[in-house]
């Protein structure tokens, strides 16, 4: 018992703390795929089903399940989990700059975790969505205190992110290896060093709008209160500032992930190291500026939806940049079809469907007509919760060998991707069709001219959640197994080529030191 709280309580090395990030991070994202089920399954057909004709459940279940795949899976795995784990090995760093620190913010997850699920067992629930607009969330809608306690559950989440982006900003910067210039960091470091910037400064503002609200609705002040001089569209401005931003912190990291393994996979150096590099800072520069993206329909002038939809198509030219140095690495590469090579290009192609799909909504006149459907929906689907899961089952097959020396089974890995693959474009892609047709969300029931495609999405996810299934038949198998992990994926050639292209793939050593010294060797 003392090893156990000496190892996972009160340990302060970053990998025993980067695998209950990442063990947490799955709990999370079990319990909200069990929540998308039961959304599907009320879906799948006309009429009342499981939910008796309980649209507040129904909206409640909506909210639980964004908050967790948002705050608990995707954040929680891809910062905590890989960015704890290969931060620190990747740029030749001892540990966190702020060891206590770290340790504090992980053990904010529990109760934050337990807030947020008690927030929907409390009285009939917060059935506010994610965005907990003023509507929704006011006293007049909720007297209880099932929105206070969701109020609470992201002011602890926002200090565990806060002190985690913090702790990274500082070992980037200051705790790097002998030699190692900000030009020479990988491109996952660098991309989780944007989103630690932007974890610290949106935030904040986050924490102020809660703030406000949590003022209005249990002592009296009015911020948000036309009768006391305060504004209702307020609430919409300063969530959305940090709402646009939050798209790109579900997912830079995993840029980072996709860039190492294509070019490890493929044999091919980084093309556009500096132009990725620099085209991820102007993202996160452009992330001030956009906040209204999401608020076309509260009446915004001609003027101002022009200047946010032009700031859009930039941010559109900025990721498209991304896409065109992952195809030039692609083109004419050695490529090795593996699982993990799947997962990577299963991303792409996703990211790049959903891209698309934001560039139709960044329209003003479209988005009017489109906000309250399905359409941002699949939007969200494709970019941030369908693509992040591909991010990080690419991420674990591609570290899992670093993490326990032990390999998986490949032909398990291969059967899991094209189960998952096709059910989460069945799902998505059919949510496009629905919106066309004028289907709105956050209602659980529809006319019958709907009927077929909620049928055949439901029918998607849960192909999607066959696929999850067969995910830990291939995870669970390998810590415990003996499948030795090869000590490296690629053919090491005795030259300076080779060697470069092995300190940017980087999955198989320690420090700078080692690099260095390998580098004197050849």
């Amino acid at each position: 018992m003392k090893n156990f709280a000496q190892r996972w309580l009160f340990s302060t090395n970053h990998k025993d703390i980067g695998t209950p990030y990442s063990i947490f991070g799955a709990i999370a994202g079990v319990m909200g795929t069990c929540f998308s089920v039961l959304i599907c399954m009320e879906l799948a057909q006309l009429g009342n089903q499981i939910l008796s004709g309980n649209h507040q459940l129904y909206n409640v279940l909506i909210t639980a399940y964004v908050f967790l795949m948002i705050f608990f899976m995707v954040m929680l795995a891809m910062i905590g989990g890989f960015g704890n784990w290969f931060v620190l090995i990747l740029i030749g760093a001892p540990d966190m700059a702020f060891l206590r620190l770290n340790n504090i913010s992980f053990w904010l997850l529990p109760p934050s975790l337990l807030l947020l699920l008690s927030s929907a067992l409390v009285e009939v629930g917060a059935g506010t969505g994610w965005m907990v607009y003023l509507f929704l969330s006011g006293i007049t809608s909720y007297s209880g205190g099932a929105v206070d306690l969701a109020i609470f559950s992201s002011y602890l989440s926002g200090v565990l992110f806060i002190s985690g982006a913090i702790n990274f900003i500082s070992t980037i910067f200051n705790m790097r290896g002998p030699g190692m210039t900000m030009h020479k960091l990988l491109l996952f470091v660098w991309f989780v060093l944007v989103t630690a910037f932007l974890l610290l400064l949106f935030f904040l503002v986050l924490a102020g709008a809660i703030t406000m609200l949590l003022t209005d609705r249990n002592f009296n002040t009015t911020f948000f209160d036309l009768a006391g001089g305060g504004d209702l569209i307020l609430y919409q401005y300063l969530f959305w500032f940090f709402g646009y931003p939050e798209v790109y912190i579900l997912i830079l990291s995993g840029f980072g992930i996709i860039s190492h393994i294509v070019f490890t996979f493929l044999r091919k150096l980084v093309f556009g190291y500096l132009g990725m590099v620099y085209v991820m800072i102007s993202i996160g520069v452009l992330g001030f500026i956009v906040w209204a993206h999401y608020m076309f329909t509260v009446g915004l002038d001609v003027d101002t939806c022009a200047y946010f939809i032009a700031v859009i198509m930039i941010i559109v030219v900025s990721t498209g940049i991304k896409i065109l140095s992952w195809g030039v690495i692609m083109w004419g590469g050695s490529i090795e079809y593996t699982s993990l090579l799947f997962f990577a290009v299963g991303f792409i192609f996703l990211f790049t469907v959903g891209g698309c799909i934001g560039t139709v909504s960044a329209n003003s006149g479209l988005d009017i007509a489109l906000h309250d459907t399905y359409y941002v929906v699949a939007y969200f689907y494709y970019v941030s919760f369908m693509g992040a899961v591909f991010v990080l089952f690419a991420g674990f097959y591609y570290w899992i060998g670093k993490i326990t020396g032990l390999q998986y089974l490949e032909i398990l890995g291969l059967i899991y991707f094209w189960i998952t693959f096709f059910g989460v474009n069945l799902t998505s892609f059919l949510m496009h069709l629905e919106p066309l047709a004028g289907m709105p969300r956050r209602i659980p029931d529809y006319p019958d001219a709907y009927a077929g495609w909620n049928a055949f999405s439901s029918f998607g996810l849960y192909v999607f959640v066959v696929g999850i299934s067969r995910s830990f038949v291939v995870i669970f198998p390998t810590p415990t197994g003996e499948n030795k992990y090869a000590p490296s994926p690629w053919a090491v050639e005795q030259n300076s080529t080779t060697f470069e292209w092995m300190v940017q793939s980087l999955p198989a050593f320690h420090t700078f030191e080692e690099i260095s010294a390998i580098k004197e060797s050849i």
